[in-house]
């Protein structure tokens, strides 16, 4: 079950992102890396209460009784980027590859269309991450560019930063 997240999510949002962030298969999926992860649940609980008043999109994705996925979408503030927005979401292993990703972006881009204005939902994505790559595609997503060696992993490698966009 998909539904708008509520402040009292915070602490299983949290919890999806240090599930990710701290996993060795995952950690370089997400650009921040485990040093910076945020432990903070009233600043996430802030995310949600923000995104509402804003107007934005904060969703969650509910199985066996728990939360196990997150979308957020934020449009921007400036008006000559206001047609557009940016998106990102998690999954928590175990969950994965069981079509949540794809419910949530179904979730989005059907509130999307309902959006006054909006025309533009885009993405950035770490190049290593396959799966998320093939599932934004599959979704309808193009890739409109890429920052190459924009992430630096603290072992001295390096994953382009893949632009992507939904047009509405």
């Amino acid at each position: 079950m998909i539904r708008l997240a509520n402040e009292t999510d915070a602490e299983a949002i949290l919890e999806i992102k240090k599930g990710i962030i701290l996993s060795e298969e995952t950690t370089k999926f997400f650009i921040s890396s485990p040093d910076e992860l945020e432990d903070d649940s009233e600043n996430e609980r802030e995310k949600i209460r923000t995104s509402r008043e804003k107007g934005n999109l904060y969703a969650v994705y509910e199985a066996d009784g728990e939360v196990v996925g997150f979308m957020v979408f934020f449009r921007y503030d400036m008006s000559r980027l206001h047609h557009a927005g940016a998106m990102g979401m998690g999954i928590k292993e175990g969950y994965t590859n069981q079509g949540a990703g794809t419910r949530l972006i179904e979730y989005l881009l059907d509130w999307a269309e309902q959006q006054d204005g909006l025309e533009k939902i885009c993405l950035g994505v770490v190049s290593g991450n396959q799966r998320a790559l093939n599932l934004y595609t599959r979704m309808g997503f193009v890739e409109e560019g890429r920052q190459k060696n924009q992430v630096k992993y603290e072992d001295g490698t390096y994953a382009d930063d893949v632009l992507m966009a939904y047009y509405i």
